[in-house]
């Protein structure tokens, strides 16, 4: 390997392990079977794997480094043949790797549960009592709406924010509708501003059909750029999986159209709205029309808002960043709740999106969909970590009548 690289899609922590520090690698595919530990020391080794630097740059660099002693080629070719061997380096191994795994998920007329066991309970029963016990400990909701046309929810981890989830989709209990079209966010890049699956999901509860006409209608009437190739993006990614349990224990087996929402940074780099491109106007159109043939349909969109802080390369703690985000926030929400698009949109550009809020399509495809229906904010909150420094905010609202 002349210039060996990490992958970019894994992250690397730092943590104790029988009293030595040590660097743990997090793969979001999970590619080998065991997890590789290595010691501290090798950081700096590991910052020099950025496809910039041949073998013979990080003998030099890691000999300076130790005072001028000699490092053996053959020791640094063993440990990159280590990580190799675990899939982290971008390399043949890893792309023969992907690509049987890409092939795999292709094949497969269901999409797993990717977290279950790890995100939430994979036991139905424990699920369920989480969710119950989560409602359960809420205070009166003091909302009683005649119909709910859609939810936003969190994305962040299940256990962070039981109460919001809960507090959302509590809303449901009892209610009928003949589709669910779930607007999650891709967390990984896609080639096109969405990506559409006709995977049933599968939960714990059981399996959940995906409205494969639905599906197939808005594929037909799309433009080029608009769906993925593939829908790949589906088989890791959290924000739709999270909603599908909530919907799947109040709702039951409802139909869903799992749609994931790219970035909109190829807007701002090309200085254009998302308004002024047929992709993305002709997608909202066609959601619309097409679930307008349908008696009750519900919108929900699984969002985060603000991320800031350390871990996500601001250079400063959280809490130096996170007023200024807050109140950011809240405009944001009022745009959402008033179906006003444009105007997130207009904030993303203004900030540049500085606070890096981890829903933007997904929500201003909401505002769209929903633009005349009265919306309510239910619950706004902020995780704080402070092993790193850093934090997400987060919110539910509810349109409804």
């Amino acid at each position: 390997m002349e210039k060996p690289s990490l992958r970019t899609d894994i992250q690397m922590i730092m943590t104790h392990v029988e009293g030595r520090r040590v660097v743990v690698f997090q793969d979001p595919y999970e590619l080998s079977r065991q997890q590789l530990a290595v010691d501290a020391g090798a950081l700096p080794l590991l910052q020099m794997l950025d496809g910039r630097h041949g073998i013979r740059d990080i003998q030099r660099e890691l000999s300076n480094r130790s005072g001028g002693r000699l490092i053996c080629q053959s020791d640094i070719e063993s440990f990159l043949e280590s990580l190799d061997g675990a899939f982290l380096l971008d390399s043949e191994a890893f792309r023969r790797e992907m690509d049987a795994l890409f092939t795999a998920f292709s094949r497969d007329e269901q999409r797993p549960c990717a977290h279950a066991g790890k995100s939430y309970d994979a036991d139905p029963a424990g699920l369920e009592r989480f969710i119950e016990e989560s409602e359960a400990a809420l205070p009166d909701a003091g909302l009683r709406p005649s119909e709910v046309h859609a939810l936003v929810a969190p994305h962040i981890d299940l256990r962070v924010a039981r109460r919001t989830y809960a507090g959302a989709y509590r809303h449901l209990k009892g209610r009928r509708y003949d589709l669910a079209v779930i607007l999650g966010i891709n967390h990984h890049p896609q080639d096109g501003l969405f990506c559409i699956s006709a995977k049933n999901y599968l939960t714990p509860f059981g399996e959940t059909r995906t409205d494969r006409d639905f599906v197939r209608c808005l594929l037909e009437r799309a433009r080029p750029g608009t769906f993925s190739t593939s829908d790949f993006g589906h088989k890791i990614e959290h924000s739709i999986e999270f909603q599908a349990l909530f919907l799947r224990h109040y709702l039951g087996d409802t139909p869903i159209v799992p749609i994931l929402c790219g970035g909109i940074h190829e807007f701002f780099l090309a200085r254009k709205s998302p308004f002024e491109d047929g992709r993305f106007t002709g997608f909202v159109e066609a959601v619309r029309e097409e679930a307008a043939k349908r008696q009750r349909v519900l919108v929900v969109a699984g969002v985060d808002l603000s991320h800031v802080g350390l871990k996500f390369g601001d250079g400063v703690p959280a809490e130096s960043i996170l007023n200024r985000a807050q109140s950011n926030d809240r405009l944001i929400l009022d745009s959402l709740l008033a179906g006003d698009g444009p105007a997130i949109y207009a904030n993303a550009v203004e900030t540049g999106d500085s606070y890096k809020v981890c829903g933007l399509p997904a929500l201003i495809v909401t505002a769209e969909l929903l633009k005349g229906k009265p919306g309510v904010l239910l619950d706004y909150q902020t995780y704080r970590e402070p092993a790193t420094s850093s934090a997400v905010t987060y919110a539910a609202a509810m349109f409804a009548d």
